[in-house]
């Protein structure tokens, strides 16, 4: 017996319905022991196997610096285009805000800029030989959000269900009557009218919808107090986006659940909300206070806006 065999007591036994050794070195199970190779540990996050190692390899630097020079290069052709005079993608009256066909095909060209770009540095890369290459890769981007696409399912029937039964509505409205009526004026109204916009966000996740459930009572009740409209809309957004982050409504939650479970797989809803709330508290705390200063030492809050009417 070697003197191998004595130090690896596991040498010369069988490992396997045949007890050749050698020939398990060419590919066999335990080639990849039997060789001294050891394989590259991999981490286990959520539903996907990811490489332990962060370093950045040679050859994707050079798939980098070409994905880099392709992007620089279709933004500048972007921006070419659409800056000439005749460009086609201005509107009737030569601009190309707030309406113009540039505007209306922005989705259009994000995707093809960055499908592009991804193109380019798979192919430098060489994982992209074919068209079935970038299928391929795009299938396997959808398949960590598939558990995303389950919940996105029926969260869009509980959201068209909320919004017909007209719950959000109902409470913004009656909530912005009962503060007309409490007669309360200057800083009081305005604090409870940023709390009212803080809850009443809890249930109509558009901005747009709840200002104009808002403004039509707030801006002209605000306005005989002899405050500026554009300070009652700074009021607006601070109540709309301090809870925006915590609201069960809103679309995004789900999508930023479907990336905490990619570390995280049992996490849910109330874990995540529970989770954001403290950011809920400082955000509202901290605008609340900016409101305050800006009020208390009657600051412009843009220009030609100041916070009473002249």
């Amino acid at each position: 017996m070697s003197r191998r065999a004595i130090d690896d007591p596991d040498e010369g036994a069988p490992t396997g319905p045949s007890s050749g050794g050698g020939a398990e070195a060419d590919g066999s199970p335990g080639g990849t022991a039997a060789s001294g190779e050891k394989e590259r540990p991999k981490a286990r996050t959520g539903e996907r196997d990811e490489d332990v190692s962060s370093s950045v390899e040679p050859v994707e630097k050079r798939a980098l610096v070409w994905a880099g020079v392709t992007l620089a290069g279709l933004v500048a052709l972007i921006v070419a285009i659409a800056v000439i005079p005749f460009s086609p993608w201005r509107s009737d009256g030569g601009g190309l805000l707030p309406d113009s066909p540039f505007m209306g095909s922005i989705v259009f060209l994000i995707v093809v800029v960055f499908s592009v770009t991804g193109i380019v540095y798979g192919a430098r890369l060489g994982t992209i030989r074919t068209g079935g290459d970038v299928a391929r890769h795009m299938g396997q981007g959808l398949r960590s959000m598939t558990s995303f696409l389950v919940v996105a399912f029926a969260l869009a029937q509980f959201l068209a269900l909320f919004e017909w039964s007209g719950v959000g509505t109902y409470l913004a409205v009656h909530g912005a009557a009962w503060l007309e009526s409490a007669q309360l004026g200057g800083l009081p109204v305005i604090l409870a009218f940023v709390v009212l916009c803080a809850v009443a966000n809890l249930f109509i996740t558009s901005g747009t919808s709840m200002w104009g459930l808002m403004a039509v009572v707030f801006v002209p009740m605000l306005g005989l107090a002899g405050l500026e409209p554009a300070f009652v809309q700074a009021a607006f957004r601070i109540g709309d986006s301090s809870t925006q982050i915590i609201t069960p409504l809103s679309p995004y939650l789900i999508v930023l659940l479907g990336m905490v479970r990619r570390y995280e797989p049992d996490a849910g809803l109330g874990t995540l909300v529970a989770r954001l709330v403290p950011f809920t508290l400082v955000f509202f705390t901290v605008w609340v206070a900016v409101l305050l200063v800006f009020y208390g030492l009657d600051l412009p809050i843009g220009p030609a806006n100041g916070i009473h009417l002249e």
